[in-house]
């Protein structure tokens, strides 16, 4: 009896062993904002220009989750488990594009959603994102409907929707499957692009 239960225990530890050999470590990104100066080259900041609030950001349910999904067909998701993003992809989102509207409106005033009550704004950014995924097309589909408001009347004074596609760089995919990380460098230049196309408004 005992030796049965010990081949029992061992074959038990054998396939846990086996299950944790196999399993594979979860990739992790972010959204980065191309071509704008961070680390030791970025200036240091001055405190002038415009007062520019950005956000809420709002994301659809199922982009705001830590997987990566990218798009299969018109109704179906690919959720995937192994690639991961590195934080709240809506605050990403937020951030990223908090950079580009700081040097597209040459401002270093620039407060990310939820800012202090004293943190008074001149304007505010609202972006409501309706897709932002990569699509069997070897695009990212960036569809977002945004507002310029006063910081001081809330009163809407720009709007607009904006739809972009992004190509994916080497996205042929393969034997591999997706490549996450040019699908997230084509995500980070449709924000880019949504922040500047949002700059190029009519600010002032």
């Amino acid at each position: 009896m005992m030796q049965r239960i010990f081949k029992v225990v061992s074959a038990l530890a054998l396939c846990l062993a086996v299950a944790a050999c196999d399993s594979k470590p979860s990739n992790f990104y972010v959204l980065s904002a191309p071509g704008i100066t961070t680390g030791a080259t970025a200036q240091t900041t001055r405190r002038r220009g415009l007062s520019i609030g950005v956000g809420p950001v709002t994301l659809p349910e199922y982009l705001d989750r830590p997987e990566i999904v990218i798009r299969e067909n018109a109704t179906a998701l690919n959720v995937a488990d192994l690639n991961r993003w590195g934080g709240g992809l809506t605050e990403n989102f937020q951030s990223v594009l908090g950079e580009v509207l700081s040097e597209r409106l040459n401002t270093d005033r620039v407060l990310l959603h939820p800012w202090s009550v004293s943190g008074n704004v001149t304007y505010q950014i609202l972006v409501q994102v309706n897709a932002f995924e990569a699509h069997p097309d070897n695009q990212v589909l960036l569809d977002a409907r945004w507002a310029v408001v006063s910081g001081g009347t809330q009163d809407v004074i720009r709007m607009g929707r904006t739809v972009l596609r992004e190509p994916i760089s080497g996205a042929e995919g393969g034997a591999g499957g997706p490549d996450y990380a040019q699908i997230t460098a084509a995500m980070s230049r449709s924000v880019a692009r949504l922040g500047q196309e949002i700059a190029a408004s009519g600010i002032r």
